[in-house]
């Protein structure tokens, strides 16, 4: 987008286990919403993580950028970039971004920041805790 085209307004950003799309309505389910990822070690990798963002005003073509980082010490988790085209003014645009294998260093918040030509149009926070790992049932009384 050149510098006279608006900045893309954001609409939403999800986080969650999977999005399932409709071939034939392109509709899509997210399952598995989540805002918190417990892990009983650190680091920790989780196995997968879907993130669904939704944008509309934007015109034209521009270059994007989805982020996660540590909000205490900056660390970046995972950064991808890529173009996206708008069709006109009115269209909304729906992205899917199935990261898997993410290694999170240390428990704390985390941060999701989307931009469209290094404008940050939508950011989203969840934390990463650690947790106790079950315990088993009591032993038996003899």
């Amino acid at each position: 987008m050149s510098p006279s085209q608006p900045t893309p307004s954001g609409l939403a950003i999800v986080i969650c286990d999977q999005v399932i799309e409709d071939k034939l309505t392109n509709k899509k389910s997210l399952i598995g919403i989540f805002n918190n990822i417990n892990a009983t070690s650190f680091p920790c990798r989780h196995p997968q993580i879907s993130i669904f963002v939704s944008l509309t005003e934007g015109c034209g073509e521009c270059a994007t950028r989805l982020r996660i980082i540590n909000e205490e010490t900056n660390d970046v988790v995972a950064d991808v970039t890529g173009p996206i085209q708008f069709p006109d003014i009115h269209s909304v645009i729906e992205l899917v971004f199935n990261l898997v294998g993410l290694v999170f260093p240390m428990p704390g918040l985390y941060s999701i920041e989307f931009y469209c030509d290094d404008a940050l149009v939508l950011e989203r926070r969840f934390h990463v805790t650690h947790s106790q790992p079950p315990k088993g049932p009591p032993p038996e009384e003899m």
